[in-house]
């Protein structure tokens, strides 16, 4: 890989015990359900379930949620067609290596108006494709957090963060950085998720080809309807009847046993302020 000529570098340092810190997504993502996981599991019915199956589990909200609540990581599934399935994977079996990680953090300028930079160069770099550890650097400065994937041996969806600073006329009077998490936390972030999800059933591929137990609680996250796609498509008629139960995320109900998890979110954006407001349902989906 070729090296980027920077002014300043980031700093870490290796992990200490994290047992008792709570597990977030280590990035910014897209669809994300970070802010509303606990209203999420509140609603899901885990009796005569043994195992979670999280399905499209992306930056993996519900999954890290559930292992706040002391669910066992051996009894998660996490499956993604995207990078986040090889994130998931390394993690579960123990292979992803927190000193690579932060070598490739320390290679992020200190700068943040070179950060954007930065990243345009290390994606177009083939030498990083399908990288785990280059894949969050890269999603944590994808602009609005979409979705990055891999397709024809490059990195696709890649449109990066500028780092902006308000005027005095601007409606949001802080800055925004160009990654979100900067380096530093997305570093203080996965290392309690390495210390505690080790062992998660990590899968990085098409979840119609798993074999799931039909004792399984189901989640499917799967990109909404009208909204920007992720590089993979997945028949959700098809995967709700995998498991005991399933449930659905979606921007609309999908059943009639459902539930409006989140309306009216306007904050947010660079301005302040969202064009349209926020709406997703959970939906319970009955096996015939």
């Amino acid at each position: 890989i070729r090296d980027v000529a920077v002014t300043g570098v980031q700093t870490c340092a290796l992990p200490i015990s994290h047992s008792s810190v709570s597990l977030v997504p280590p990035v910014t993502y897209q669809g994300g359900k970070q802010r509303v996981a606990e209203q999420i599991l509140d609603h899901m019915d885990f009796s005569e379930t043994d195992t979670f199956v999280d399905v499209c589990c992306g930056s993996g909200a519900i999954s890290l949620a559930l292992l706040n609540r002391g669910y066992r990581p051996t009894d998660i599934t996490m499956i993604d067609a995207g990078p986040w399935g090889a994130v998931w994977a390394s993690i579960g079996a123990g292979t992803f290596s927190m000193t690579e990680f932060c070598d490739w953090i320390n290679r992020v300028p200190t700068d943040p108006e070179r950060i954007q930079g930065f990243l345009k160069e290390l994606s177009q770099s083939p030498e990083t494709v399908g990288n785990v550890y280059v894949f969050l650097l890269l999603q944590a400065g994808s602009f609005g957090g979409k979705a990055i994937w891999v397709g024809d041996n490059a990195w696709k969806n890649i449109t990066f963060r500028n780092y902006w600073k308000p005027t005095q006329t601007s409606n949001r009077q802080s800055v925004v950085n160009p990654m979100m998490p900067m380096p530093k936390t997305m570093y203080e972030r996965m290392a309690p998720i390495i210390d505690r999800a080790g062992g998660v059933r990590g899968i990085h591929g098409d979840a119609i080809a798993v074999n799931i137990s039909n004792t399984s609680l189901v989640y499917i996250d799967p990109p909404y309807t009208k909204t920007t796609k992720y590089g993979h498509t997945l028949d959700v008629n098809v995967m709700s009847k995998r498991g005991r139960r399933c449930y659905v995320s979606e921007g609309r109900p999908l059943s009639d046993k459902n539930v409006l998890i989140s309306s009216d979110r306007k904050k947010g954006g660079i301005s302040g302020e969202r064009k349209v407001a926020h709406v997703e349902y959970l939906s319970c989906m009955e096996r015939n």
